[in-house]
């Protein structure tokens, strides 16, 4: 790696964890250049357009990663057991997300910086949850005739899936402001899968 990619690294890390701590608007680019050890006006050198720049950066690695969680979670799904496994792999990929800093971080400025984030930004976040919801529902029609649901069901069925695993991230997330789901949080979201998936099975 060149030295300047070292040096913009060490600036977007940075940049990252003050954004997390303090947000966008309060993180001033000086702060960040001492945080970095350079002197003031130097990561405009690296970041032509300042810490809009960084921020973008920020929020598209975060992104990229998210999408390639997602696309791990693609499984064959054959019967409920499948099924149920599929919706526990998302859940831990996603999860995997948050225990990484940079990962916690960069959801976290994610969700704060909403309001000033591009259109482009925001369809990029809007795809990764269509992508694990598509995943989801290839997995409810795979299984489709060993449960108790119409086709007009599908839909429902996997927006329900999707907000149990939703409630226990936001709520340790961003409620509680904790930085990874903790076991009993974990057990408790499998425990309430699994009891889902009985109910409407055959």
């Amino acid at each position: 790696m060149k030295k300047s990619d070292i040096q913009k690294q060490k600036i977007l890390k940075a940049a990252q964890d003050l954004f997390a701590k303090k947000g966008f608007e309060a993180t001033t680019t000086r702060e960040i250049n001492r945080a970095v050890g350079i002197s003031d006006g130097s990561l405009y050198y690296y970041f032509p357009n300042g810490k809009k720049q960084i921020l973008d950066m920020i929020v598209e690695n975060g992104v990229v990663q998210r999408e390639q969680s997602v696309n791990r979670t693609v499984l064959k799904v054959d019967n409920l057991e499948d099924f149920e496994n599929q919706i526990l792999n998302i859940y831990d990929e996603i999860c995997e997300i948050f225990s990484d800093d940079d990962g916690y971080r960069a959801f976290m400025i994610t969700i704060r910086e909403r309001a000033i984030l591009s259109n482009k930004q925001s369809e990029w976040i809007s795809q990764v949850l269509t992508r694990i919801r598509e995943n989801l529902v290839v997995g409810v029609k795979s299984v489709k005739n060993q449960l108790r649901i119409s086709d007009s069901d599908v839909s429902t069925l996997t927006d329900l899936i999707i907000a149990i695993m939703q409630r226990s991230i936001y709520e340790e997330l961003l409620i509680k402001n904790k930085k990874t789901i903790e076991p009993e949080i974990r057990k408790r979201t499998i425990s309430q899968v699994h009891l889902f998936v009985q109910l409407i099975s055959k």
